[in-house]
């Protein structure tokens, strides 16, 4: 992937801010999509692995590991100035052993002007464990860091974390939307056609949760996530997706082999579904069959020389992008 991310603040048009993170800066820019320029408005020389942006909040947040240890930075967005909140020490939760691999997994998410969620392991990948090894609830103001029991109602293991998503409802209820199953919808296809239905393959369990914030901080532990979905080694789910209070995605049934588009108004708590095969596929091709409206500028981007390529990332979809820096 292009090192030269840019993930907007407001919305894309013609002229946007951006936060620009390369290998070892973050900055605040301006981005002139017409005229192909990008200008920093203020920037931070440092390097960072982990970082989540959350633009209802205007805050920035990212995660630095420093030999054993894993620093956790605020930026405020107005004012662009970084607070070093907490350090977490790994030899408190990792072996001496482990430690000795300075190679790790991680996840950074947002949860308010107080608290991130954070998701390590130090191991590789290992058939038949999940993928991560401790979630900890970070505490910005008191320093506080706590290790969460990542059991979830129904027996699933939040280790298995696959994607998360903060949510805000128009009635600004925020809730944290949360989907274990670390694999893929062609690959669990592919496995299902040779499972064993007694011994199934380890990470066949399809979760998908939502979880009000102010319960997860309050409680510290989720178990009072709601269930969504739950799918087994016989069906896969694709193309999660949060809209004006929408949350749609598919669910594919390897048995009877079909599809079925799901709705949940998270409002008033209405689910419709959807068996129409028209209607299925273009919610599944709607990134590549209808383009955004600042495409237009990007095409035309694509044909000039520019002397830097940058990598715009607008939710799910991503875009190469030739601008020209302004000093």
């Amino acid at each position: 992937m292009n090192n030269k991310q840019l993930i907007p603040t407001n919305e894309i048009k013609e002229e946007f801010e951006a936060i620009l993170v390369e290998n070892d800066s973050i900055a605040q820019c301006v981005i002139h999509l017409k005229n192909g320029t990008i200008k920093n408005k203020q920037r931070l020389d440092t390097r960072y692995d982990e970082f989540a942006l959350d633009t209802v909040n205007n805050e920035f947040c990212f995660s630095l590991k420093d030999k054993n240890s894993i620093n956790f930075h605020r930026i405020n967005l107005q004012t662009f100035s970084q607070i070093n909140a907490v350090t977490l020490n790994l030899y408190n939760y990792f072996s001496s052993e482990e430690l000795k691999d300075e190679s790790y997994y991680s996840k950074l998410i947002y949860l308010n002007h107080q608290y991130l969620l954070y998701f390590i392991t130090k191991r590789e990948m290992n058939y038949g464990h999940p993928f991560y090894q401790c979630i900890f609830l970070v505490d910005t103001s008191t320093g506080e860091i706590k290790q969460l029991n990542p059991l979830l109602p129904n027996g699933d293991n939040l280790l298995r974390l696959d994607t998360s998503k903060n949510i805000y409802l128009s009635n600004h209820n925020h809730f944290l939307l949360l989907k274990t199953g670390r694999i893929r919808p062609f690959e669990k296809q592919s496995m299902y056609k040779n499972v064993d239905i007694e011994n199934p393959y380890h990470d066949h369990l399809e979760s998908i949760y939502l979880m009000k914030v102010s319960s997860l901080i309050d409680q510290q532990n989720f178990n009072n996530a709601t269930l969504i979905s739950l799918l087994n080694y016989s069906g896969a789910s694709e193309k999660l997706q949060y809209e004006n209070n929408i949350l749609s995605y598919v669910v594919s049934d390897f048995t009877n082999n079909t599809k079925e588009l799901i709705k949940h108004d998270l409002l008033i708590g209405d689910v419709s579904k959807f068996q129409d095969d028209q209607l299925i596929r273009d919610y599944l091709n709607y990134d590549f069959e209808i383009l955004p409206n600042y495409y237009h500028y990007i095409s035309k981007l694509s044909k000039q020389d520019k002397a830097d390529t940058f990598n715009l990332i607008d939710d799910e979809l991503s875009f190469n992008v030739k601008l020209d820096k302004i000093s």
